[in-house]
This record gives C-alpha cells, structure tokens and sequence, in this order.
C-alpha cells in the first residue's frame, strides 16, 4: 500500500513538474510575442519614416521588419515548444523508469535491463504474431486456389 502511495505521489510530483514547465514555456512565448510586438512597431515606425521620405528603402525597412518579426515568433514558439516538450518527455520517462523498477524487474535486473528485455520480449511477440499472419494468409490462399481449379 505505501509502495504505490509513493509512487502515485510521484506521479504527481512529475505532472507537477510537465506543468510548471508547460507554464514556463507559455510565460517564454508571452515574452517573446511582446518582443515582437516592439520589433513591429519599431520596423513599422522606420518604414514610415522611410516611406515619408519619398524612397524604396521604406519598403526594404518592412520587410525587414516583418521578416525579423515572424522569425522572433517562431523562435518564441519553437522554444516554448521545447520547454513543454523536454518538460513532458521527462516526467513520462520518471514515470515508466518508476513502474519498471517497481513491477517489472526481475532480480538483481536494472531499469534498463529491464526496458532491454521488455523491448526484445515484445518484438518476439511481434514476429510470432507476424509468422502467424503470414501463415494464415498463406493457407487461405492455397484453399481458394484450390477450390478455382476444382
């Protein structure tokens, strides 16, 4: 019973964590809008300037601007993106290195011996499952060019 109370409070303490990371990731993109933002406004406010002036370089200053602009966006995203993801990759991998070293280790066996010998158990079963199909489809095939020929 106190084994998995623990390992719920765990369990929670790793969704604790996927959350504050998923929150510091939307707090990074918040920022990085807002930087944006000022880099917009600052290339729109040049482009005008620009564009008063009566020359194409008004024109080079948008683009410039909007250029620079989506590329803060995206890098914003992306790292935000990141963030979240490292933040939720971890806790899932917290959480299944937990349940494997509580449930399906066998003695003196480590975490990733264990995931080794869960990996190449599940592949067997896989291939077994593979031949059996195989097989099948192989005696429905002779049945029904056998009962063409009759």
């Amino acid at each position: 019973m106190s084994e998995t109370k623990e390992f719920l409070q765990s369990a929670m303490d790793v969704s604790e964590q996927a959350a504050k990371a998923a929150a510091e990731g939307q707090q990074k993109m918040l920022e990085k809008a807002g930087e944006v933002g000022e880099q917009i406004a600052e290339g729109a406010i040049s482009a005008c300037e620009a564009i008063e002036k009566g020359t194409v370089s008004g024109f080079e200053a948008i683009e410039e601007g909007v250029v620079s602009g989506y590329q803060a966006i995206e890098n914003g995203v992306v790292g935000g993106y990141k963030a979240i993801e490292h933040g939720v990759v971890s806790g899932f991998n917290k959480i299944t290195d937990r349940f494997v070293g509580k449930f399906l280790t066998k003695e003196g066996e480590t975490v990733a011996q264990a995931k080794e010998r869960l990996a190449a158990e599940q592949k067997a079963r896989e291939e077994g499952h593979q031949k059996r199909m195989q097989e099948m489809q192989d005696r429905t095939a002779a049945r029904q060019s056998s009962g063409k020929e009759s």
